[in-house]
């Protein structure tokens, strides 16, 4: 992730702080990459069934 998308979480983060709205996923994901930490979206790979990624 370059910086420019880094900048534009932090914003999210802070947009999402000032309204508030700070009880979901997405914040958490939003604040955690603007404070450096690893994004904690897990991979689609661990989000979709077995028989449509073909993992066994």
């Amino acid at each position: 992730m370059d910086q420019a998308e880094i900048d534009n979480w932090k914003k999210i983060a802070e947009g999402m702080e000032a309204t508030g709205t700070t009880e979901s996923w997405f914040y958490q994901r939003a604040r955690a990459i603007a404070d450096g930490k690893p994004d904690p979206m897990p991979n689609v790979s661990e989000l979709m069934p077995e028989r449509v990624t073909g993992q066994v």
